[in-house]
């Protein structure tokens, strides 16, 4: 990799975040004046090296990504930071090892094998295998390396639809117990779903607009924040409140719970849910935290990650990270 040290020519922007700890962080961006014209650019930072940042570009558009943790007792998985296209190519970047790239087949949409579908939003690990969603109604699972499996029966639209399930985020506590959220036909119709792939799925939410991101904080603690301040509070079993304040509009894209807390990101700022009501958060960084994008807890750490701010929680102070591959925070 080439380290990263001053901007160039290229405006970045960060598209998806995979931090390993509280000192080490992938990022995946694109070019900000061209966000969806196949390029990408996978910046780590890792605290105590020199240089602090290092880079490389592909030629893709990047959807997604996150740190892999194999279970205990599985030797044929290996941690990587992975990231997913819209195309449906995953990346396997292992530390210290070779890099892999793999296929979902049939996924994307101008691949030699797209079914047309539509392209890969979103990425995550649930239990110990990956999975991911998009346009379509697409859901797979990861069997093995290099094989992935649909788990959409009843959501994914067939041949002749014109109507059919954008997902824009997956999550779950374990295999059995996964949600899948996004919208249908457009973004005022969100879509809350349950299943596992082999039983139908469970419609578990409906009248709200979009949803953006669903943070699975215990089995029986599930919850969805999206569009027009959606913000959702339950479980499959025994359903979902709108928790959210009468009067919010804001639109939320992340939703996690940090020490016991409710973060919420929007793309101007951070927000806190707590006693039924939503506060915005002031940092003290200066100048004052106003992105937000991804929110991340690992190591104890909350990571907050913008398009262009990254900033960091310990439960005690925020820390701005300067990102050298644009202008400094000003």
């Amino acid at each position: 990799m080439t380290p990263l040290t001053q901007p160039d020519r290229i405006r970045l922007q960060i598209e998806a975040a995979a931090p390993h700890g509280r000192d080490d962080l992938f990022l995946a961006c694109s070019n900000a004046d061209a966000r969806f014209e196949g390029f990408a650019r996978l910046c780590q930072y890792r605290a105590g090296h020199d240089p602090l940042w290092r880079f490389t570009d592909l030629p893709a558009t990047v959807a997604d990504g996150l740190f892999f943790s194999p279970p205990p007792g599985d030797p044929g998985a290996a941690a990587a930071f992975v990231f997913l296209t819209e195309e449906g190519d995953v990346m396997h970047l292992p530390p210290g090892g070779e890099a892999m790239t793999e296929r979902i087949e049939g996924a994307g949409l101008w691949s030699d094998d797209s079914e047309g579908w539509g392209s890969m939003i979103a990425l995550a690990q649930i239990g110990g295998r990956l999975h991911a969603c998009g346009g379509g109604g697409q859901i797979y699972r990861r069997t093995k390396p290099g094989a992935w499996e649909h788990m959409d029966t009843g959501l994914l639209r067939e041949k002749g639809e014109k109507k059919s399930i954008s997902f824009k985020t997956i999550a779950g506590a374990n295999e059995q117990e996964v949600y899948a959220g996004g919208w249908f036909q457009n973004v005022n119709d969100g879509v809350l779903y349950c299943g596992d792939g082999r039983r139908p799925w469970k419609a578990v939410a409906s009248g709200m607009p979009a949803i953006s991101r669903i943070h699975v904080e215990r089995e029986d603690s599930v919850w969805a924040c999206g569009r027009g301040g959606t913000l959702l509070h339950g479980n499959h079993v025994d359903g979902f409140q709108d928790v959210s304040a009468l009067d919010d509009t804001r639109a939320y894209v992340d939703v996690t719970s940090y020490d016991g807390q409710i973060f919420l990101a929007t793309e101007t700022g951070l927000y806190l849910h707590a006693n039924g009501a939503t506060h915005r958060i002031r940092t003290r960084l200066d100048p004052e935290y106003e992105d937000g994008h991804l929110l991340r807890v690992v190591d104890g750490v909350l990571w907050s990650i913008g398009y262009a701010d990254i900033a960091r929680f310990d439960g005690t102070a925020w820390e701005r990270i300067p990102f050298p591959g644009n202008p400094p925070i000003r």
